[in-house]
Order: structure tokens, then sequence, then C-alpha cells
């Protein structure tokens, strides 16, 4: 039934705002635009940036997508040198990943996962 995630949507403020900010963090390319939405693609993901409205008013809440990633410590530092915050974590999951969420500065809530801690390499 479900395939995978296409697309995570942030409420946003102020779409050029975030866009430009998520394009500096990520290098990533805008396959669309329009005055209430942008779309820009994150490896086969697309996250959305809409306008706030009435039903979603952007505060970060709500579902957290996770996104896999392979260097926790990298990420975080990463992400807090372009303004984002820890939001909880890093925490070892129940399931055994290392799991982290951060709040970038318009609200948005970035989940972490990084599985490489279950099978770490002998070095």
């Amino acid at each position: 039934m479900l395939q995978g995630v296409d697309e995570v949507v942030f409420f946003v403020k102020d779409i050029e705002e975030v866009k430009r900010w998520i394009q500096n963090l990520l290098q990533c390319p805008v396959v669309f635009e329009s005055p209430e939405y942008c779309a820009v693609l994150v490896g086969n993901t697309k996250i959305g940036l809409h306008l706030r409205d009435e039903k979603n008013s952007g505060t970060g809440s709500g579902q957290v997508a996770y996104w896999h990633v392979h260097d926790m410590e990298h990420v975080i530092k990463k992400f807090q040198d372009a303004g984002c915050r820890l939001y909880r974590g890093p925490i070892r999951g129940m399931d055994g990943p290392m799991v982290c969420q951060m709040q970038d500065p318009f609200g948005n809530i970035w989940g972490f996962v990084d599985y490489s801690v279950l099978n770490p390499s002998c070095d």
C-alpha cells in the first residue's frame, strides 16, 4: 500500500526566506514554484514549503519526518551552524538507532535517524 515518503511539507511565513535557507544548507534544486508553494528535492523526497494558513499555523508540532543520516554528530553541527537548535536528543531509540530532532529558525522540526550505530565498522 504505502511505498515511501514522497514529500514533507513545512508551513512557513515566508517561502522565499525558507527556500534560500534550505538551498544554502542542503544544496538542493527547486522543482516547483508558485506564490503559495515551493518544492525542493532532497534525494528522492520533496520538501514542500506552503504558506501558513488557518489550518496549519507552522508551529512545528505534529508529525516529524526522520531523514536517514550516516554521521549524526556531523549533521547536528551542520544544522546548528545554519541556526537550528536541538529539540530532542540525540538519544538511542527504543529499537537501537540514534535519533535526534532539531528545530530550524522558522519553527520546523527535522528528525534524523542513524542506523550505522547498530553495526559499527571495525577500525
